[in-house]
């Protein structure tokens, strides 16, 4: 059930220099209406000012002339009794509107009429015995339009009629059956095993039902683009998340020790989420040991920790909306293994070369996956029938980060503004033996920003971070 919350400012940030330059000067670039904030938060949504929602919405109907643009959001009864309840991320994007069954139609300027760019949101009409379960939720008209920034907040009981009207105006009839409409829909497609069942599935073949004629379009590659390069709030807000999960880190580091399960380690990291102001974990938290340090999704997290093993500890907390994607590889009994260390100290080396060769503007995920290779190749390390450990790299490099952990937005040269993971990892079964060290950065026109560069990953870092155990584990 969801319960009405007071907004609590963010702790002020505490970036490297030259992050804060290089944040200071993309926000000096930006328009002033970007940057404008009243000096209460009373303009913000999801700690993001409205002018960043609406800078957003501008874009997209940039891109898009010739149809509309229709978003659904989720529902509370999609999620149940148990989860707190989260916006979709593309409607939440565009809008910041967290009410629930909340939709979008944009349509660009002159499309239906002379008039310039439409934008309604609609939500549900306000009902007080509804709030005194899931707490207090603006309504439509002024309240909406003053609170979300949007031209026009509409009933959601008017959603349907207004769609029809839109897809059954002349721009979206064909002159004859052998043309398509002028104008086109686009929309969330689903795509995958799971689409069938999806509510935008639902509202798609709704539409071809009602307007057969009409072209639709999936709308998700134009915002995918629009999200992977990162504006100022938004890597002030993944900073924010990426500190919450350093905190949690450490926590875990300070719980491992022999004898205790899995899952009192992810209870304790996941309690410093909670603690430092995270809404929740951004994706299952990975506490694998042993034998699951080599699997790269583990997340049962059931597992009794035993002396001498490795733990991977793979976490990312969710801070309003965006979430961190950290890895660290801790040893049990406080000090690595001679073939722990050399392990380790391979992977580190790979991750540090990684962000030696990144090039602004003509570095690509896939090339510095190459890098990382290179470096497991020309390592004297080898395993137990004499080969090098790049076989033992089995998965990609990186992904971009942001509101989703395997954030969108297409592949090819990294752009300056986008935030990404270099997580080079070597995982060998028959040694039980795994390691992955998993770090945030943002490209900028200079070189890259390591976002977690708070977190310890030097070998004897992280051996001293495990050795500040709390007092002998009891039952």
């Amino acid at each position: 059930m969801k319960i009405a919350l007071r907004w609590v400012p963010p702790s002020p940030l505490k970036l490297q220099p030259f992050a804060i330059l290089v944040i200071c000067m993309l926000a000096l670039a930006a328009p002033f209406h970007m940057r404008s904030v009243t000096a209460d938060g009373d303009d913000r949504l999801a700690n993001q000012p409205r002018s960043e929602y609406q800078a957003r919405r501008r874009k997209l109907m940039q891109q898009i002339k010739d149809g509309i643009v229709v978003l659904i959001g989720t529902r509370e009864e999609d999620l149940g009794e148990v989860p707190r309840f989260r916006q979709k991320n593309d409607l939440m994007y565009l809008t910041g509107v967290e009410t629930p069954a909340a939709s979008l139609i944009l349509i660009p300027p002159g499309l239906i009429s002379n008039e310039g760019p439409i934008e309604t949101v609609f939500i549900p009409a306000r009902n007080k015995g509804h709030e005194q379960w899931t707490g207090f939720q603006v309504g439509p008209g002024a309240e909406g339009e003053q609170k979300f920034g949007v031209q026009e907040v509409a009933p959601s009981n008017l959603f349907n009629d207004r769609l029809t009207k839109l897809l059954l105006a002349p721009p979206f009839k064909a002159a004859d059956s052998s043309q398509q409409p002028q104008a086109k829909l686009y929309t969330i497609v689903p795509r995958g095993y799971t689409a069938a069942i999806t509510r935008e599935n639902q509202f798609v073949e709704s539409v071809r039902k009602l307007a057969p004629n009409v072209v639709i379009v999936d709308v998700s590659p134009l915002i995918g683009e629009l999200r992977k390069v990162k504006s100022v709030p938004e890597i002030e807000l993944l900073q924010k998340a990426i500190d919450i999960t350093g905190e949690a880190q450490r926590d875990a580091a300070r719980t491992v020790k022999p004898g205790v399960y899995e899952y009192e380690v992810q209870g304790a990291l996941e309690y410093a989420f909670t603690r430092n102001g995270a809404e929740r974990p951004g994706f299952a938290s990975i506490v694998g040991s042993g034998i699951y340090s080599t699997v790269l999704h583990y997340n049962e997290n059931r597992r009794k920790i035993a002396s001498g093993d490795l733990i991977v500890v793979d976490i990312g907390a969710e801070y309003s909306y965006y979430t961190a994607d950290i890895t660290r590889t801790y040893p049990v009994a406080g000090k690595f293994t001679p073939r722990q260390r050399e392990i380790y100290q391979l992977v580190l080396e790979a991750q540090r070369a990684c962000e030696k060769a990144f090039k602004p503007g003509e570095t690509t995920i896939g090339q510095l996956q190459q890098v990382a290779i290179g470096v497991m190749k020309a390592s004297p390390v080898r395993d137990k029938q004499g080969k090098t450990l790049e076989r033992y790299f089995t998965h990609g490099l990186g992904h971009w980060l942001g509101m989703d952990v395997h954030d969108v937005g297409s592949y090819g040269k990294i752009p300056v503004g986008a935030v990404f993971t270099i997580e080079p990892g070597i995982y060998i079964p028959d040694e039980q033996l795994g390691v992955r060290i998993e770090d945030d950065y943002l490209a900028t026109d200079k070189g890259l920003i390591k976002l977690s560069s708070k977190i310890p990953s030097d070998p004897d870092a992280i051996e001293a971070l495990v050795s500040r155990a709390r007092p002998p584990h009891t039952r």
